[in-house]
């Protein structure tokens, strides 16, 4: 079992863009002002109101609604697939 390096990991999450990632689930997300945060329903649960925090310069998303987390792009794919890490890092390699 081939082990992904701490390299190959910031490169993954640092060339992968969080907004674009989480809109390609079909969850608009609206930008706050003018700011780097961008916010919409999350779609990890049935969210009536926006709930979902995306910062892009961060790298990072937060739902403050029902699933109380968040994380990396590493994460948000773990999350939406219900895949493993392993699986989540192959997914976003390939272009997921």
């Amino acid at each position: 079992m081939a082990r992904f390096s701490d390299e190959q990991l910031w490169k993954l999450k640092d060339e992968t863009d969080i907004v674009a990632l989480v809109e390609s689930y079909g969850t608009k997300l609206k930008q706050r002002g003018n700011s780097d945060e961008f916010i919409g329903l999350c779609p990890l649960h049935d969210d009536q109101n926006p709930s979902l925090v995306v910062n892009r310069k961060k790298r990072v998303w937060n739902c403050l609604g029902a699933c109380q987390t968040g994380g990396d792009v590493i994460q948000w794919v773990m999350k939406a697939d219900g895949v493993s890490f392993r699986h989540a890092v192959e997914l976003l390699s390939n272009g997921a």
